[in-house]
């Protein structure tokens, strides 16, 4: 299969990158084809969402082709997991109530594991409800409705701007979970987060506020 030649384009800045992130809160991204709106599927919207939210956090993004090889499975590996038992990047982040950046954060880290089909990243379901059960099931929706502050709330709260909060929160810095396609974060997070920057530094000085 031909590859087409690596693509880079440097991130954005200003009002720009403060209304692109503003739009892709809804993650319900659809693009135009030839005059012709075509709704993005899973896979693709995954990568197109990671590769904007990327450019409004001024990064230059590169694109390029990985080649697709079937890896042999090794002699005494796990057995493949099966179908229903893989989820996609935003089936596992919707599982976790996280973001699915912040997902894709913790399988770049290795916190929980990650498996490719092709180019596709999956996730399996066992390893996110082990995460889940390590954090006390944060995710799963036992934080009363009170607790849990809108981005605006949050960021007032912590006295910064809401694209700082959502930046944050895309970093994986305070813990995001959704509600349908609300982003929602606990106000013991934002506090926890304050708390921690009134510490005092190495030099016993305590963080330059924002």
């Amino acid at each position: 299969m031909t590859q087409h030649p690596a693509t880079t384009t440097p991130g954005l800045s200003g009002r720009e990158a403060e209304r692109l992130a503003a739009a892709l809160e809804a993650r319900d991204v659809t693009v135009f084809v030839d005059g012709t709106s075509l709704r993005l599927p899973g896979g693709a919207l995954d990568a197109v969402v990671d590769l904007l939210s990327r450019m409004t956090r001024g990064e230059t993004v590169t694109v390029t082709s990985a080649p697709v090889a079937s890896a042999p499975v090794p002699s005494g590996a796990d057995a493949p997991a099966a179908a229903e038992d893989l989820l996609s990047t935003s089936q596992a982040a919707a599982l976790a109530g996280i973001s699915a950046t912040y997902l894709r954060n913790l399988t770049t880290e290795g916190v929980i594991p990650v498996r490719y089909r092709g180019t596709h990243r999956r996730i399996r379901r066992a390893d996110v409800e082990a995460w889940l059960a390590r954090h006390g099931e944060q995710g799963a929706g036992s934080t009363s409705p009170e607790d849990l502050l809108s981005t605006s709330q949050a960021a007032v709260l912590a006295g910064i701007s809401a694209t700082h909060l959502r930046n944050l929160t895309t970093e994986g810095v305070i813990p995001v979970r959704y509600r349908g396609t609300h982003r929602r974060i606990r106000r013991a997070d934002v506090e926890a987060w304050l708390e921690d920057r009134q510490r005092p530094d190495d030099d016993g000085a305590a963080a330059a506020a924002d």
